[in-house]
């Protein structure tokens, strides 16, 4: 079994990217990937098993605003690609993402949240054969 070596950060920094945009991530940046989603089957007798069905995975963060992009081109906005690349070097992939939440604009700290979802997004292990 081979061992694990910190090789640099583990959390921190973040860049988020919106089909090829750049955004500031203030927080909050959290990430599902897609993939199966097990439910276990209960009878009245006993645990009988499992069903697997197709889950959705996301990408959700606060972001800063920007005064050269309106808030409301993406309200509703689908056909996305989201990449998040993390301290410790993953890279979050959400392909064909659509937005699902998307919170208001709060001015004070000029920040908003939302949350990109898709059937597929992926996360790449820097190093992973």
């Amino acid at each position: 079994m081979a061992s694990y070596v910190n090789q640099g950060p583990l959390a921190g920094l973040a860049t988020l990217t919106i089909n090829g945009e750049d955004w500031s991530v203030v927080s909050d940046l959290s990430y599902m990937p897609s993939g199966l989603v097990n439910e276990t089957l209960k009878g009245q007798t006993r645990v009988e098993g499992y069903s697997a069905m197709p889950g959705e995975g996301y990408v959700s963060a606060t972001l800063r605003d920007r005064n050269d992009r309106k808030l409301s081109d993406y309200k509703g906005a689908s056909g996305l690609t989201v990449i998040a690349r993390l301290a410790n070097g993953k890279i979050v992939t959400c392909n064909n993402g659509w937005v699902t939440d998307f919170e208001e604009l709060k001015t004070q700290e000029g920040t908003f949240s939302i949350k990109f979802v898709s059937d597929d997004v992926s996360e790449d292990v820097v190093g992973a054969a």
